[in-house]
């Protein structure tokens, strides 16, 4: 079976430089397990050959991305790896408060959490908590949704103008890959009033079989970027929990935008 890693790497087809892809997804891995990992694990999970994972891994040790351990022949990333990011915005990529938001979510949830931005013409997860017996496998860091069939996507999408919204799907269909499907752009609009209304979204079933995600807008942060939360499990669980679980979100996001000093969702 193809994981979200392999998945995401082919994104894109021939565009993607195949080098390129491999040195950022395996960092992503580093990044969600958080853990020395080996050669076989890397190669494994990834899908890449053992030579060229060595390879790879070996040249990443070099520039000073990673370190060695000979004896437990395990690698690791070296603060090089965070520092690299952490200048843009520390809130958002560093031990900031949105990670600890994130973080408390998923603890007193005991779910994954996702903070998704709208990129281009899709939503990408931009941070990732997973608790450590999530059985939901196929959120990652850097996977992207369709805005117009995902939770997260939707609730992006809520934020803007119905107008907006019209010109973005049109422009989406007119430029679609012939085996993706088109929008209802009529039906999509529609939607919003009740996304808007609600202040989140619930989805199940829609991306993956068996898996549901709640979605919540995020208010700006810093800049013009516009993110979403979204808490994902399976579905029976997401449905039976949904109340629960946005009680839970709605009253960490507005405890930490106090402390931020920014207005909450419901001013």
């Amino acid at each position: 079976m193809e994981t979200a890693h392999q998945t995401s790497a082919r994104t894109g087809g021939d565009q993607i430089v195949k080098s390129v892809a491999r040195t950022c997804q395996t960092l992503v891995y580093f990044d969600e397990v958080q853990r020395p990992l080996s050669v076989v694990e890397v190669s494994k999970e990834l899908g890449y050959p053992q030579s060229s994972t060595s390879a790879l891994l070996k040249s990443l040790v070099k520039l000073g991305f990673l370190t060695h351990d000979a004896r437990k022949k395990s690698y690791f990333p070296t603060e090089r790896v965070p520092l690299l990011g952490s200048w843009m915005n520390p809130d958002l990529f560093g031990e900031g408060t949105i990670h600890r938001l994130l973080k408390a979510i998923s603890e007193r949830t005991r779910h994954v959490v996702v903070l998704a931005t709208k990129n281009g013409d899709e939503a990408e997860y931009v941070q990732v908590v997973r608790p450590k017996d999530s059985p939901i496998h196929h959120i990652s860091l850097g996977t992207r949704r369709p805005l117009g069939n995902s939770g997260v996507g939707r609730v992006l999408m809520s934020r803007f103008s119905d107008d907006e919204v019209r010109s973005l799907f049109r422009r989406i269909n007119a430029y679609r890959a012939p085996d993706k499907p088109a929008v209802d752009v009529k039906a999509f609009v529609a939607s919003l009033a009740e996304t808007r209304a609600k202040g989140y979204y619930l989805s199940t079933d829609q991306v993956v079989q068996g898996s549901g995600l709640i979605s919540m807008p995020f208010p700006n942060h810093l800049n013009s970027r516009l993110f979403a939360v979204g808490v994902g499990a399976p579905t029976d669980v997401i449905l039976r929990s949904e109340k629960e679980i946005v009680g839970i979100m709605h009253e960490e996001i507005v405890r930490n935008l106090k402390k931020m000093g920014q207005q909450s969702l419901t001013a």
